[in-house]
């Protein structure tokens, strides 16, 4: 991770932090109430649209193997699948399908379920 990039999540974590202090002191203000909420279904839409190319990427293992992704992602976890490069992409699809229904889950988003 870049420093850069370091500053920035560590600026963006300090104005979450601030306009949270603001919010508990009783803060209104319709105009950041706007922009919250259209930056966080903004992050929803984006997080809905990869979790679908997601899901196509993993029906598509799903029917080459014969084998659900929940149940493949447990047998490769515990060393009963082989490392093949088929496998070894399943798992990172399988992966990135989880982080993004967790901040789906912290975002409130439908995400559905599976």
């Amino acid at each position: 991770m870049s420093t850069v990039t370091t500053i920035a999540e560590t600026d963006a974590q300090q104005s979450l932090q601030a306009l949270a202090r603001l919010y508990r002191a009783g803060f209104q203000s319709a105009y950041l109430n706007s922009i919250l909420h259209r930056a966080l279904r903004h992050q929803i839409q984006r997080d809905e649209a990869d979790l679908a190319r997601i899901n196509a990427a993993l029906a598509e293992f799903e029917q080459k193997y014969g084998l659900p992704s929940d149940e493949f992602w447990q047998r490769f976890q515990t060393g009963q699948m082989s490392d093949a490069a088929d496998f070894m992409e399943w798992n990172a699809f399988c992966k990135m399908r989880q982080r993004i229904l967790s901040r789906l889950n912290i975002l409130g988003g439908d995400g559905g379920d599976g």
